[in-house]
Protein backbone atom coordinates (compact mmCIF):
# COMPACT_ATOMS: atom_id res chain seq x y z
CA UNK A 1 0.00 0.00 0.00
CA UNK A 2 0.98 3.33 -0.72
CA UNK A 3 2.11 5.42 1.89
CA UNK A 4 0.55 8.78 0.64
CA UNK A 5 -2.92 6.31 0.81
CA UNK A 6 -1.93 5.72 4.40
CA UNK A 7 -4.69 8.12 7.21
CA UNK A 8 -2.78 11.12 8.46
CA UNK A 9 -3.62 9.31 12.07
CA UNK A 10 -0.74 7.20 11.55
CA UNK A 11 1.42 9.83 10.76
CA UNK A 12 0.55 12.66 13.17
CA UNK A 13 1.35 13.91 16.63
CA UNK A 14 -1.06 13.20 19.27
CA UNK A 15 0.36 15.28 21.49
CA UNK A 16 -0.95 18.82 21.13
CA UNK A 17 -0.19 21.92 23.03
CA UNK A 18 -2.40 24.11 23.36
CA UNK A 19 -3.39 27.70 24.85
CA UNK A 20 -6.94 29.75 25.46
CA UNK A 21 -8.21 32.10 23.08
CA UNK A 22 -7.97 34.70 26.00
CA UNK A 23 -4.22 33.55 26.80
CA UNK A 24 -1.53 36.64 26.47
CA UNK A 25 1.03 36.48 23.24
CA UNK A 26 3.55 36.47 26.02
CA UNK A 27 2.47 33.51 27.64
CA UNK A 28 2.02 31.64 24.28
CA UNK A 29 5.84 32.43 23.45
CA UNK A 30 6.76 30.93 26.32
CA UNK A 31 4.70 27.29 26.15
CA UNK A 32 6.27 27.57 22.87
CA UNK A 33 9.45 27.81 24.00
CA UNK A 34 8.66 25.51 26.91
CA UNK A 35 7.72 22.73 25.04
CA UNK A 36 9.92 23.35 21.56
CA UNK A 37 7.03 24.07 19.50
CA UNK A 38 6.12 25.79 16.66
CA UNK A 39 2.66 26.79 17.19
CA UNK A 40 -0.16 26.43 19.40
CA UNK A 41 -4.09 25.39 18.44
CA UNK A 42 -6.03 27.45 20.33
CA UNK A 43 -8.77 26.70 22.10
CA UNK A 44 -11.97 28.36 22.80
CA UNK A 45 -14.55 27.71 25.73
CA UNK A 46 -18.30 26.30 24.53
CA UNK A 47 -20.53 24.37 26.71
CA UNK A 48 -19.27 21.55 25.15
CA UNK A 49 -15.94 21.83 26.66
CA UNK A 50 -12.90 23.27 24.54
CA UNK A 51 -13.01 23.39 20.63
CA UNK A 52 -10.05 24.40 18.32
CA UNK A 53 -10.39 27.93 17.32
CA UNK A 54 -7.55 28.99 15.84
CA UNK A 55 -3.62 28.40 15.38
CA UNK A 56 -0.53 30.52 16.25
CA UNK A 57 2.65 29.75 14.68
CA UNK A 58 6.47 31.45 14.70
CA UNK A 59 5.20 32.85 11.41
CA UNK A 60 2.49 35.02 12.84
CA UNK A 61 4.78 36.01 15.72
CA UNK A 62 7.25 37.22 13.40
CA UNK A 63 5.10 38.84 11.61
CA UNK A 64 3.25 40.71 14.96
CA UNK A 65 6.93 41.53 16.14
CA UNK A 66 8.34 42.48 12.87
CA UNK A 67 5.01 45.03 12.34
CA UNK A 68 4.87 46.57 15.45
CA UNK A 69 6.59 50.03 16.40
CA UNK A 70 6.26 48.73 20.05
CA UNK A 71 5.40 45.46 21.01
CA UNK A 72 2.72 44.87 23.31
CA UNK A 73 3.70 41.43 25.09
CA UNK A 74 -0.07 40.97 27.39
CA UNK A 75 -2.32 41.39 24.48
CA UNK A 76 -4.41 38.90 23.35
CA UNK A 77 -3.55 36.11 21.03
CA UNK A 78 -7.10 35.96 20.00
CA UNK A 79 -6.31 39.14 17.88
CA UNK A 80 -3.14 37.97 16.10
CA UNK A 81 -4.04 33.82 15.70
CA UNK A 82 -5.07 32.68 12.35
CA UNK A 83 -8.29 31.64 11.97
CA UNK A 84 -10.67 30.04 10.74
CA UNK A 85 -8.41 27.35 11.74
CA UNK A 86 -7.63 24.92 8.28
CA UNK A 87 -7.45 21.42 9.56
CA UNK A 88 -8.18 17.96 8.75
CA UNK A 89 -9.67 14.56 9.80
CA UNK A 90 -7.86 11.49 11.61
CA UNK A 91 -9.26 9.22 8.11
CA UNK A 92 -8.06 11.91 5.78
CA UNK A 93 -5.02 10.60 3.20
CA UNK A 94 -1.69 11.65 3.52
CA UNK A 95 -1.76 12.73 0.17
CA UNK A 96 -4.73 15.06 0.91
CA UNK A 97 -3.52 16.44 3.64
CA UNK A 98 -0.19 17.43 1.56
CA UNK A 99 -2.64 18.94 -0.89
CA UNK A 100 -4.29 21.16 1.87
CA UNK A 101 -1.01 22.29 3.02
CA UNK A 102 0.74 23.13 -0.09
CA UNK A 103 -2.49 24.96 -1.39
CA UNK A 104 -2.99 27.16 2.05
CA UNK A 105 0.67 27.43 2.02
CA UNK A 106 0.75 26.39 5.97
CA UNK A 107 3.46 23.99 7.81
CA UNK A 108 0.68 22.36 9.93
CA UNK A 109 -2.73 20.70 9.97
CA UNK A 110 -4.42 20.08 13.15
CA UNK A 111 -6.65 17.08 13.24
CA UNK A 112 -9.83 17.70 14.42
CA UNK A 113 -12.47 14.66 14.59
CA UNK A 114 -15.97 15.24 15.29
CA UNK A 115 -17.05 13.14 19.02
CA UNK A 116 -20.46 13.15 19.93
CA UNK A 117 -21.51 15.90 18.05
CA UNK A 118 -18.77 18.55 18.33
CA UNK A 119 -15.55 19.02 17.28
CA UNK A 120 -12.62 17.53 19.00
CA UNK A 121 -8.68 18.25 18.87
CA UNK A 122 -6.85 14.72 18.18
CA UNK A 123 -3.57 15.51 16.73
CA UNK A 124 -1.27 17.63 14.44
CA UNK A 125 0.45 16.83 11.36
CA UNK A 126 3.61 18.59 10.23
CA UNK A 127 5.54 19.39 7.50
CA UNK A 128 8.30 17.44 10.43
CA UNK A 129 5.95 14.66 10.32
CA UNK A 130 4.98 14.27 6.49
CA UNK A 131 9.05 14.26 5.84
CA UNK A 132 9.76 11.66 8.29
CA UNK A 133 6.73 9.34 7.15
CA UNK A 134 8.07 9.29 3.70
CA UNK A 135 12.14 9.23 4.69
CA UNK A 136 11.00 6.11 7.08
CA UNK A 137 10.49 3.89 4.39
CA UNK A 138 13.79 4.69 2.60
CA UNK A 139 15.98 4.76 5.34
CA UNK A 140 14.76 1.06 6.14
CA UNK A 141 15.03 0.14 2.59
CA UNK A 142 18.69 1.70 2.69
CA UNK A 143 19.42 -0.48 5.49
CA UNK A 144 18.03 -3.74 4.57
CA UNK A 145 20.08 -2.73 1.20
CA UNK A 146 23.34 -2.07 3.38
CA UNK A 147 22.75 -5.40 5.19
CA UNK A 148 22.43 -7.22 2.39
CA UNK A 149 25.63 -5.76 0.35
CA UNK A 150 27.17 -7.03 3.96
CA UNK A 151 26.00 -10.20 3.49
CA UNK A 152 27.64 -10.93 0.38
CA UNK A 153 30.93 -9.65 1.09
Amino acid sequence: MAIYSLPISKFMTKKVITSKVNSTIKSVCKSMYDNNVGCLVILKQTNNGSTPAGIITERDLVKLVGSMELFYPHVSVREYMSYPLISGTSTMTLSKAMDIMSKKNIRRLPVIDTVGGHDKLVGIITEKDIINAIAKPRRSHAKRKSSSQRDQV
